[in-house]
C-alpha cells in the first residue's frame, strides 16, 4: 500500500498540479490522513517546493462546534475562516484538496447554519476562487480514505479502509503499470468526445429518461465543451479533478426550461438530499422538492444570488469506470464522474471562448451565471436520452441509453 500511496502523492503533485519548482503549495485535508499528507510533503520538497501551508481539520471536532457554539463565535475559529487560502492564493500557490465524507455526521445541525457558514468562507476566499474561476492557479481535489466513510460503503467489514483505498487507487489508475500513461489514454478518449461537441454548433440539448426528466438547456454562442484537463494561462495543462471522467460546459443562463430529477443522492455539508427535483422556467428554478434532505436543497437554491440557475453542463457516460463499480460513493467528486450532472451557480469562464480575459460582468451578459455557489448534482442514468439541435435546427443524437453516441 505505501508505495501506492507514495506513486498517488506523485501523480497529484506532477501530473494534476504540474507544481513548479519554488511554487508555493497549499493543502486542505482531514487531520484523520496526516500520514498521507506527510507523503505528499516530502515528495513536493523534493520537487523544489519551498512554501507549504496546511488547513488540516478534525470533522468530529467541527460538529462539536457546530452543536455548541454561535454562528459569531464559530468564525474566529481558523477552520471556519477562508482567509488561509485567500493569502496563498495571493501568492499564485498551487491548491490540493483532500476530501472525504462522513455521511450524515452533520444532520443534526441547522441547514441555516451550515450554509451561512459556507457563504462566509466563500466570500473570505474570493480571492482562490476568483483565480481558479481564471485559470491563474494550478488546483486539484482528490480523495483520501477515512473510517467513517469507508464503514458506510462497506458496512460489516473489518478490512474497510483498506478496502476504500484500495477502490480509491484503482479508480484513480494509481494501481495500474504506468499510472501516468494511462491517465493520458482517458485524456485522450475525452479530448476526442469535447472537440466533437464543439464542432457540432449546438443550440440547445434535450434531456430525457424513465425518471420524468424533460428538459432542455440552451448553449451560448461561441461555447467550448472541456475535456478532463484545465490549461492555466501559463499554459500549463493540468488535471482539476482526480478521477473524471466528464466532458463540460456552462449553459446559456436564461435557456434552461422543464424538469430534471436527480439520479444519485447528494450530500452536502454532510447532510443527504435524496430523490429530489427541479423545475425549471428560463433558467431560473421555480419549484422543487425532495423526499429526504428537502431543508438542505431549499439553503442551497436560495442561499446567494444566482445560486438557482444553473452554471455546468457535463456528459458522462453511465458505462464508465466509476459507474461499474455499482457503488454509491456519497461524495460529489465521484458520483458526479459516474453520472451526466448539472450544477447550480457559478459558471466556468473557459466554457467561453476569451472567456477568462472577460470580467464578471462582460461574462455575465454573455448569458454565464455568476455565483457564490457551484453545486453538482446527477442526473445520469440508464436510459438517459440527450438530442441535440444545432443552430440549423438539425437533430444530433449525443446520447442513448445513458452512453455516447457520437
Amino acid at each position: 500500500m505505501e508505495q501506492y500511496l507514495e506513486s498517488y502523492a506523485e501523480v497529484l503533485l506532477t501530473k494534476c498540479l504540474k507544481i513548479k519548482k519554488g511554487e508555493p503549495l497549499y493543502i486542505q485535508a482531514p487531520m484523520e490522513r496526516i500520514d498521507f499528507v506527510r507523503i505528499v510533503a516530502k515528495k513536493a520538497y523534493e520537487l523544489g517546493v519551498k512554501d507549504i501551508g496546511f488547513n488540516l481539520s478534525d470533522a468530529y471536532i467541527k460538529h462539536e462546534q457546530l452543536k455548541n457554539l454561535s454562528y459569531e463565535e464559530l468564525k474566529k475559529i481558523p477552520w471556519w475562516t477562508g482567509h488561509k487560502i485567500s493569502e496563498y492564493a495571493s501568492k499564485n500557490a498551487a491548491v490540493l484538496s483532500l476530501c472525504c465524507e462522513y455521511p450524515s455526521l452533520n444532520n443534526d445541525i441547522s441547514s441555516e447554519l451550515l450554509n451561512k457558514l459556507s457563504k462566509s468562507i466563500y466570500k473570505e476566499a474570493q480571492k482562490y476562487y476568483d483565480k481558479a474561476l481564471k485559470n491563474e492557479l494550478s488546483w486539484c481535489i482528490a480523495a483520501v480514505a477515512v473510517q467513517d466513510w469507508a464503514d458506510k460503503l462497506f458496512p460489516n467489514d473489518e478490512n474497510s479502509l483498506e478496502k476504500l483505498w484500495k477502490t480509491i487507487l484503482d479508480i484513480c489508475l494509481i494501481t495500474q503499470d504506468d499510472p501516468k500513461k494511462a491517465l493520458d489514454d482517458k485524456i485522450a478518449i475525452s479530448s476526442k468526445r469535447a472537440q466533437k461537441i464543439n464542432n457540432l454548433n449546438i443550440k440547445y440539448f434535450k434531456y430525457t429518461n424513465s425518471l420524468g426528466t424533460d428538459l432542455t438547456i440552451e448553449m451560448p454562442k461561441s461555447y467550448i465543451f472541456h475535456n478532463i484537463e484545465m490549461q492555466l494561462q501559463d499554459r500549463r495543462v493540468v488535471l482539476p479533478n482526480l478521477p473524471s471522467e466528464e466532458i463540460y460546459s456552462s449553459p446559456y443562463k436564461y435557456g434552461t426550461n422543464g424538469i430534471v430529477y436527480a439520479s444519485k443522492p447528494l450530500v452536502h455539508n454532510g447532510k443527504i438530499i435524496n430523490n429530489f427535483w427541479l423545475k425549471f422556467k428560463d433558467g431560473k428554478v421555480i419549484d422543487y422538492d425532495a423526499l429526504e434532505g428537502y431543508e438542505e436543497l431549499k439553503q442551497i437554491i436560495n442561499q446567494c444570488e444566482n445560486s438557482n440557475y444553473l452554471g455546468e453542463i457535463a456528459f458522462v457516460g453511465y458505462d464508465s469506470p466509476i459507474s461499474n463499480t455499482n457503488m454509491l460513493f456519497y461524495t460529489t467528486l465521484y458520483d458526479e464522474n459516474a453520472s451526466c450532472h448539472l450544477a447550480l451557480g457559478q459558471s466556468f469562464a473557459d466554457a467561453l471562448e476569451n472567456g477568462v480575459n472577460l470580467s464578471v460582468e462582460q461574462l455575465e451578459t454573455k448569458g454565464l451565471n455568476q455565483s457564490n455557489i457551484h453545486v453538482d448534482f446527477m442526473i445520469g442514468t440508464s436510459d438517459l436520452k440527450i438530442i441535440g439541435i444545432d443552430r440549423n435546427n438539425q437533430e444530433i443524437v449525443i446520447f442513448k441509453d445513458g452512453n455516447f453516441v457520437i
